[in-house]
């Protein structure tokens, strides 16, 4: 009878065990409120400007902005190139923690915002972690950007909820130099909507000083020159989103991303964008 009882005390631990290991839905799998999009056409998106050699360190999260793709709607980043770039090296990394993960696509857009280049998930390969870094997605081209000087870092719908497995680190080096297959578990990861993502930006050559002068600027739909002054303004859409970002982030504490938000406002022109970064820090504090 005892023994009756240990081997149904021991199946039922079992059956509990493994109901646990389940996957289990993700919580970002729904489709996004179209009244949420920020803006009707990629010329209104708001772009941040890299330099000829930058390494940036992003996140795509709820603050980030809602844009309309061919593949769903989408928490997105948009960045463009130097107007002194020509040839540049490009590496994206979309890093695996937290057992998420965000799958990115990249697509590049030309001088009119029209799509040139898509590079789905497919082309990215995986580097599995190491004592330096997290398993991550990584990507590395070289993109022309006198011809496409815009391009855009976004999650197609289709990923979201799936998982992907990536192989222990030690199973690697197990393979790399021949040992016995260590007893380890191959570490997953669900594609989320949110995550950590890293650019590097290397241009390669500079455009020629004639180009310079008679190519259009990579900022025109960005900025808006007043026919009556010299000065520039952020089109309105870009002034809204940085505003209500920077008051969102103030509002739970993020003031480092606050602070980010608040230099890159200043890039593209907000004028009023400190005024709107003390304000939001004095209500915060009362």
């Amino acid at each position: 009878m005892n023994i009756k009882n240990s081997l149904t005390a021991l199946l039922t631990c079992l059956f509990l065990s493994a109901c646990s290991s389940v996957e289990l839905p993700s919580k970002s799998v729904y489709s996004l409120d179209t009244s949420k999009i920020c803006c009707s056409h990629f010329s209104q998106f708001p772009w941040i400007e890299l330099n000829t050699v930058e390494q940036v360190d992003f996140t795509i999260d709820s603050d980030s902005p809602i844009g309309e793709f061919s593949d769903g709607n989408s928490y997105f980043s948009a960045f463009s190139f130097s107007t002194r770039s020509m040839k540049v090296q490009l590496q994206l990394t979309s890093l695996m923690s937290n057992h998420s993960v965000v799958a990115p696509k990249l697509i590049t857009l030309n001088p009119n915002f029209e799509v040139v280049r898509t590079v789905n998930l497919d082309e990215f390969s995986i580097a599995t972690s190491s004592a330096f870094s997290a398993s991550q997605f990584q990507l590395n081209i070289e993109i022309d950007a006198s011809k496409t000087p815009y391009f855009i870092i976004y999650s197609p719908e289709q990923y979201l909820g799936q998982v992907i497995k990536v192989k222990h680190p030690a199973r690697v080096r197990a393979e790399e130099f021949g040992e016995v297959m260590p007893m380890v578990t191959d570490p997953s990861y669900t594609y989320e909507r949110f995550g950590s993502l890293k650019l590097n930006v290397n241009t390669l050559s500079l455009r020629p000083q004639q180009q310079l002068m008679t190519a259009p600027r990579t900022k025109a739909m960005l900025l808006q020159t007043s026919p009556q002054t010299s000065d520039t303004s952020a089109l309105p859409e870009t002034e809204l989103f940085y505003k209500q970002s920077m008051t969102d982030a103030i509002k739970n504490k993020e003031f480092e991303k606050a602070l980010s938000l608040l230099e890159e406002a200043k890039k593209v022109g907000i004028k009023d964008a400190e005024s709107v970064f003390i304000k939001a820090l004095e209500t915060t504090n009362k």
